[in-house]
């Protein structure tokens, strides 16, 4: 299963490929401040409201990291199939 993974990335589209790259990226940096967030909120214990954005933001950078490869995966299949 891993493997099958592995082999669609390796086969995407290099235009494809570099969005989906970038998209991680700011996935990743998403997930890093609201890390950092949550990280302030455990050693401070400032207002709740804290707790709640860097979980937000954590939940929103994992959701976005996951669309951007189903949406890549998916673009990469029709380009090859219709076009």
């Amino acid at each position: 299963m891993i493997k099958f993974f592995i082999n669609s990335y390796k086969k995407l589209d290099k235009k494809i490929l570099h969005i989906l790259n970038n998209g991680l990226a700011f996935s990743f940096f998403i997930c890093i401040i609201s890390s950092m967030i949550l990280l302030t909120y455990m050693l401070f214990f400032t207002y709740p409201i804290v707790y709640y954005i860097g979980l937000l933001g954590f939940i929103l950078g994992l959701n976005s990291a996951s669309s951007f490869i189903i949406s890549a995966t998916i673009i990469d299949n029709v380009k090859k199939e219709y076009f």
